[in-house]
């Protein structure tokens, strides 16, 4: 099984036991990784198609298996003892839905506040398929200067792969298109329940 190495500058997390464990997952789910991890201290990763729980298990397996750290948000509802434990320590951050707060504004600060970080986000929301994808992680990364690495979950394939990097533009339309492009042949565990556009 290819295992990419990570740069210097990627946040860490795990130890050999954990990587093992995340190996021993893609192992059973007859997964593979292609592709480079972004070397950086500080950027946003978006991932897709989202269409099935097996969108969360796979990339979970994967941070594992390669031994980066990520953040990625989760509602709130999945936090409850003990599982809460369990989904903060995998970098889960709890959001409540209902609550009317400034996600975009309190994950920026959290880039600045922070030496390391990386956010992962699936920009269609969630499982069902939607009219539009979310851009908030677009305002995030441009109000945070840090760029953005496409990483695709690819079911004919069965790979989770590290795919281009870009630097967000003034042109919210134009790296949506871009984004988008890169995305729109790969295949989804449910592929009726892919699509939808982004304004």
């Amino acid at each position: 099984m290819h295992i990419p190495e990570l740069g210097p500058l990627i946040p860490r997390k795990g130890n050999t036991l954990t990587r093992a464990i995340g190996r021993f997952l893609l192992f059973t789910y007859r997964w593979q990784v292609r592709g480079e991890m972004f070397n950086s201290r500080k950027f946003v990763m978006i991932l897709a198609p989202h269409t099935s729980s097996w969108d969360f298990y796979t990339p979970i397996a994967t941070m594992l298996a390669v031994g980066f750290w990520s953040s990625w948000l989760i509602s709130a509802a999945y936090t409850w003892w003990p599982l809460g434990i369990l989904m903060r320590w995998l970098g889960g951050i709890p959001v409540h839905r209902s609550a009317s707060h400034n996600m975009v504004s309190q994950v920026v600060k959290s880039f600045n506040d922070c030496d390391d970080m990386v956010l992962s986000i699936f920009p269609e929301g969630g499982r069902r398929k939607v009219a539009r994808w979310k851009t908030g992680f677009w305002h995030i990364a441009v109000l945070a200067e840090v760029p953005i690495q496409l990483v695709s979950l690819d079911y004919d394939n069965r790979v989770t792969e590290f795919g281009p990097v870009i630097e967000p533009s003034n042109d919210i339309e134009a790296d949506m298109k871009l984004i988008q492009d890169y995305f729109k042949d790969v295949r989804a565990k449910r592929p009726d329940q892919f699509g939808g556009e982004y304004l």
